[in-house]
């Protein structure tokens, strides 16, 4: 954990700190107001659907049975997510590792997670990984970081709820984590991620306040321990990587969504605008 709060750190004390581990701890991401719009949000949404339902723009997925129910697309779900797409808490220290002459940032995922008792998401990641989201590199002073994640406590996430770990300078290891060396039935030949939700070497937990935010890079080893207490874990994770990457699934902005975001907000979401010849533009849009 940093020895003194965000908001005291120096911009050139966050970007060593964020080299050297990996991840910083942002206090007070969303403010009092955005967290209860958010969580009344979860409380109002149908019960039991089942994944592959669209509740609007938003589609309702899982990775798989122990990680929880995403809302997939969130920043579609309304004003507080469209909010927190350029959120003034990270977007400049995220761009300071993504942008260059090359590259703007976009959001390649977001969504918002639920997660009841019993559930954790296995280890995953590190820097061994040949990934472009996995790429942490600096030249000469320019960055290039693949994926950047911002992990928001939509309530307190202590002892029990089941945290987000890390290891931390584990985004600079050229040497495969111990656990992901271990067979697993499920991913016999996987070095990526390991679905047990075993203690690993190395990893701290990473307990929030409500409101408070997890700025890591995704090349950094993580995961999310077992809930061992009653209730579900509610987070909200914008994930920002190059306008090189592809989206990960692909969600098409929708028209409405787009003519109400401001010019900035536009230039995250839809960085490359489509281009085509204007009868199928005028076939597109008839």
């Amino acid at each position: 954990m940093n020895q003194k709060p965000f908001s005291q750190l120096t911009e050139e004390e966050k970007e060593y700190l964020f080299d050297l581990n990996g991840y910083l701890i942002i206090d007070n991401a969303l403010n009092s107001e955005q967290l209860a719009w958010i969580n009344r949000w979860i409380d109002s949404q149908p019960q039991d659907l089942p994944t592959g339902t669209w509740l609007g723009n938003v589609e309702l997925h899982t990775y798989g049975k122990s990680d929880g129910l995403n809302y997939q697309n969130i920043i579609e779900g309304g004003k507080v997510f469209e909010e927190i797409i350029d959120n003034p808490s990270w977007i400049e220290l995220v761009r300071k590792f993504i942008a260059n002459e090359f590259n703007h940032v976009t959001i390649n995922e977001c969504f918002l997670n639920v997660r009841g008792q019993g559930g954790f998401i296995g280890i995953h990641s590190g820097g061994h990984v040949a990934g472009f989201p996995s790429t942490f590199r600096s030249h000469t002073g320019a960055w290039l970081v693949g994926q950047i994640n911002i992990l928001m406590a939509l309530q307190d996430i202590g002892p029990g709820d089941g945290p987000t770990v890390v290891v931390p300078g584990s985004h600079k290891s050229h040497e495969i984590h111990p656990v992901l060396r271990k067979p697993d039935p499920k991913r016999p030949n996987s070095v990526y991620r390991s679905d047990k939700p075993d203690e690993t070497l190395g990893a701290i937990e990473v307990r929030l306040k409500a409101g408070q935010a997890l700025m890591f890079t995704d090349s950094l080893l993580h995961g999310g321990c077992s809930r061992t207490n009653p209730g579900d874990r509610r987070i909200l994770i914008y994930r920002y990587s190059p306008h090189t990457m592809v989206p990960r699934y692909n969600y098409i902005p929708s028209p409405e969504f787009l003519a109400r975001l401001t010019p900035e907000r536009r230039s995250i979401v839809q960085v490359v605008v489509p281009r085509m010849a204007p009868s199928a533009q005028k076939s597109a849009t008839s």
